[in-house]
């Protein structure tokens, strides 16, 4: 009797020692599940081992009977993540033609779909080394809704060492439109900070029309540190007549 999960088991090791590009892979697979399911079936036992040898030795078998009609296609050994040539996966689940999932950890290789995950990674869910997405993690971070990353960009919150977006960034030096939270931050509205410069400006040293300061503060409005939360919303609503309920939020929550 044919066991189609010890098959698929089978196959999926074979093909994780196989690179190729993906269409190839495609083709090979079905190939190889082919050969593997008729050799199985005739050899009247389930031990695949006993049958083809182990999934390295297939793999090695394979590419050799293949070399003229796959001739990029090559051996790669090892197994999972730590195979020399990375690792590469594409879920069978798609919508509307994109993957749910790729993972694609080969060196040059590029991971899409709705979650990718790779060195470099496209989709709406994005984590890798540059990462570009929706919502994106990793070394160098692009996104349209949340980044985080060692270098974050965000058109509307980004977390980061540098942290640079439209409406919150947060990070070592975080530079936005609305809000600029870090150690260095400016914003052209609320910032807060060891440096902070902004329409609203609270920090160690602040610069702004509003500035609210603990060393140093510049501005047409000055507010000298420590006072609680409440001194500086009033403070600060005193001088505008309104406030973002996001800073005014940080602001009760940090004093």
């Amino acid at each position: 009797m044919v066991d189609e999960k010890k098959i698929k088991r089978f196959v999926n090791s074979v093909m994780l020692r196989i690179a190729a590009d993906r269409e190839t892979k495609k083709r090979m697979e079905k190939d190889i599940v082919s050969v593997v399911r008729n050799k199985t079936f005739d050899s009247g036992t389930s031990d695949l081992a006993k049958i083809l040898g182990s999934p390295a030795e297939f793999a090695r078998n394979y590419l050799d009977e293949v070399r003229n009609a796959y001739p990029k296609a090559r051996y790669v050994g090892g197994s999972g993540l730590r195979m020399r040539s990375g690792f590469e996966f594409t879920s069978k689940t798609a919508f509307k033609g994109i993957p749910l999932v790729q993972i694609n950890t080969k060196p040059f290789g590029i991971a899409k779909g709705v979650i990718a995950i790779g060195n470099v990674a496209v989709g709406v869910i994005a984590i890798g080394g540059i990462s570009i997405g929706v919502v994106s993690a990793g070394g160098i971070s692009l996104a349209l809704s949340l980044a985080m990353g060692g270098i974050a960009t965000s058109l509307w919150v980004a977390v980061g060492g540098l942290a640079v977006a439209l409406y919150m960034a947060i990070g070592g030096l975080a530079i936005a439109y609305d809000i600029a939270i870090g150690g260095a931050a400016m914003a052209n509205n609320y910032s807060l900070g060891g440096f902070s410069s902004a329409r609203v400006a609270v920090g160690g040293e602040a610069r702004g029309f509003i500035a609210i300061y603990q060393q140093k503060g510049i501005g047409e409005h000055l507010l000298r540190l420590p006072a609680t939360g409440h001194q500086i919303v009033g403070f600060i609503v005193s001088k505008t007549g309104d406030m973002s309920g996001v800073f005014e939020w940080i602001i009760r929550l940090l004093f």
